[in-house]
């Protein structure tokens, strides 16, 4: 659907996309990484000194604060396009409308036409907006937390890996 919308916009919105899904995937990777300091915080915490595990928590609560940042700044990005977005598709869908001959608009046609440049350009747009962040969170964390357990412990990866939804 992207890139259709790509297509129909032009190449000029093409970069801003880009680096938005860019930056949604490297949220979600930083994410799945800051799992990564769960283990030494827990191996402590469970071990004979509980408190070795306090410069392992201040590290994880820095990485949360880190993916905080990356996702506030992915999630203005993806706002920002999506409305840059819609503004391109209106003035793409009025110089449309500007083309078609007089004899073209119907009272049925015009609601038509209404209803398409309300809602539907509006949900189009909403996508980039609403629902890529978290598509991209829920494809890149889960394969990143994946990838830290394997790097921890190849059989709990391997179980991880087993456990990842087929179509």
């Amino acid at each position: 659907m992207i890139s259709t919308l790509l297509r129909v916009l032009g190449p000029g919105y093409a970069g801003p996309v880009r680096r938005t899904v860019a930056l949604m995937t490297a949220a979600a990777l930083a994410e799945g990484l800051s799992y990564a300091l769960l283990v030494p915080v827990l191996r402590a915490l469970f071990g004979t000194t509980p408190e070795d595990a306090l410069p392992w928590l201040a590290a994880f609560g820095a990485a949360v604060a880190v993916c905080a940042v990356l996702r506030y700044i992915s999630d203005r990005s993806g706002f920002r396009v999506g409305t840059t977005m819609l503004h391109g598709m209106y003035e793409r869908l009025g110089e449309h409308l500007a083309r078609l001959p007089i004899g073209w608009y119907r009272p049925g046609r015009t609601g038509e036409v209404s209803v398409l440049a309300s809602q539907g350009v509006l949900r189009a747009m909403g996508v980039i907006a609403h629902l890529l962040a978290p598509f991209i969170s829920a494809c890149v964390t889960p394969l990143t937390i994946v990838a830290v357990m394997l790097a921890f412990n190849w059989q709990l990866g391997l179980a991880g890996l087993a456990a990842v939804p087929r179509r």
